[in-house]
C-alpha cells in the first residue's frame, strides 16, 4: 500500500522566525515560512523538510535530520566561521577539537543545534 507513497521529515521548534533564518542564511538552504506555522525546507534530492512551529516544543535528544556532505573538514570549518557550535561528545562517539568524530568505519559525522535545540548531523561517507 504505502510502496508507491513519497515522505518526508518534520520536527517541531519554538522560535520559527530564528530557525527559518538559521536554515536560510546560515546553513544557506532555501527556505519558505508557510502560513506562519511551518518552514519548508528545500533540498535538491528530496521532498522538503518540514520545520513547524510548536508552543511546547521540546528538542529531540536524538540526531533528527543528517545532511551529507562531500568534505566533513571543509563543511565544519565553513559552518563555523559563521558562528555555528559544534557538539562535543565523548567515548563511544569521541569527536575531536573541531567536533568531527573520525569514525574506523569510514563515517564521518559532527553535530551542531538549531535554533529549537534540535540536533543536526553532518555526515561524510
Amino acid at each position: 500500500m504505502l510502496q508507491h507513497t513519497s515522505i518526508f521529515n518534520s520536527y517541531s521548534t519554538h522560535r520559527l522566525k530564528e530557525t527559518n533564518h538559521f536554515y536560510n542564511k546560515i546553513l544557506g538552504l532555501d527556505t519558505q515560512i508557510v502560513k506562519e506555522r511551518f518552514i519548508h525546507v528545500y533540498l535538491p534530492s528530496s521532498e522538503p523538510l518540514v520545520i513547524y512551529f510548536k508552543e511546547d516544543h521540546q528538542p529531540a535528544s536524538y540526531t533528527v535530520v543528517n545532511f551529507q556532505v562531500v568534505d566533513i573538514t571543509e563543511a565544519v570549518n565553513n559552518l563555523k566561521s559563521k558562528g555555528v557550535q559544534f557538539l562535543q561528545y565523548g567515548e563511544p562517539i569521541k569527536t575531536d577539537q573541531n567536533g568531527i568524530s573520525w569514525d574506523d568505519t569510514g563515517s564521518h559525522l559532527a553535530w551542531f543545534k538549531d535554533p529549537g535545540g534540535n540536533i543536526i548531523a553532518l555526515i561524510e561517507n
